[in-house]
């Protein structure tokens, strides 16, 4: 069963912060363009997808 469910305050700015970064650096971007705010982003988005995939 697929039911909808609330996509958590964390997971939504995780979301904005990828959003962000497509457009413009921010100041811990690396010059090779890694950044740790879109690792972070990335995989807590990740680790949602997962838990939200076992219910």
């Amino acid at each position: 069963m697929n039911e909808w469910r609330e996509v958590p305050f964390l997971v939504e700015m995780s979301w904005a912060v990828i959003d962000y970064h497509r457009i413009q650096r921010c100041r811990r971007c690396h010059p090779d363009g890694w950044c740790p705010r879109v690792a972070v982003a990335r995989a807590r988005i990740l680790a949602w997808r997962r838990v939200n995939q076992r219910w």
